[in-house]
């Protein structure tokens, strides 16, 4: 039985922030599709432009093409890409084997969920178009930020962030309909989407298997921060046990 996984890259980043993961994935195995999602991989302007129904769209995309190459299909997502395996799992059911949801914004940091919406339904919106990004709130190690700023754009959106929020608001209204087994990983240091989030999942959907997973160490790119190989390694054995 041929295997294959989607994995998916964060808000600003790309597929390159994921690589040690579809590495990890390809040595055991895997057939690996890592989609760049829409709006992402250009410019500001560009991601500006795009709807979450936009990116979920690429993910749509990719894994249909794969659905054709191998007969069963995991999904590992990190930060947006989490949020986009949720509403996957909701529309496929099973034929998502399993979910490696990496640092889940199912809610965002206190003081954002409480800025972003004092903006968008103001006339703040009309000038704030953009958010500063603080890649030292996103990765903790050294080496790894500094990749992060090459591999990602280096501002957000204020749209994209609208974008998020109304996503988060579809995936809360739906996540009992995920039955598929889950992974949740979070960084112990994650400053963008509080560890909370990891009971508010496990809560909400209806899978029978839930397993979680905190890197004390790193911050929100668990892909790229200190504990990024072993965050790789609990993904590949996660998945090993639905073989």
């Amino acid at each position: 039985m041929t295997k294959g996984c989607l994995v998916v890259h964060g808000l600003t980043g790309t597929p390159a922030t994921v690589s040690v993961l579809c590495e990890a994935l390809l040595a055991a195995g895997y057939r690996v599709a890592a989609p760049c999602l829409a709006g992402h991989g250009g410019s500001l302007e560009e991601l500006s432009k795009t709807t979450w129904h936009e990116w979920y769209n690429t993910v749509r995309i990719a894994f249909g093409a794969l659905r054709r190459e191998v007969d069963r299909i995991y999904y590992a997502g990190t930060s947006l890409g989490a949020l986009l395996g949720l509403k996957l799992a909701q529309e496929e059911g099973w034929g998502v084997r399993a979910l490696a949801l990496l640092s889940t914004p199912l809610k965002l940091a206190l003081l954002n969920r409480m800025a972003a919406p004092a903006v968008r339904y103001s006339p703040l919106r009309y000038v704030i178009k953009m958010i500063p990004k603080s890649p030292d709130k996103s990765v903790a190690n050294e080496e790894g930020r500094r990749r992060y700023e090459e591999l990602s754009l280096p501002m957000i959106p204020a749209q994209s962030v609208y974008q998020i929020m109304d996503l988060q608001k579809d995936l809360r209204a739906n996540l009992h309909r995920v039955s598929s087994p889950v992974l949740l990983a979070h960084g112990g240091k994650d400053l963008v989407a509080p560890t909370s989030n990891v009971r508010l999942v496990k809560k909400l959907v209806a899978s029978d298997i839930v397993e979680t997973a905190l890197f004390r160490r790193s911050r929100h790119v668990l892909t790229m921060d200190w504990e990024k190989e072993e965050v790789a390694r609990t993904v590949v054995d996660f998945f090993k046990k639905f073989a």
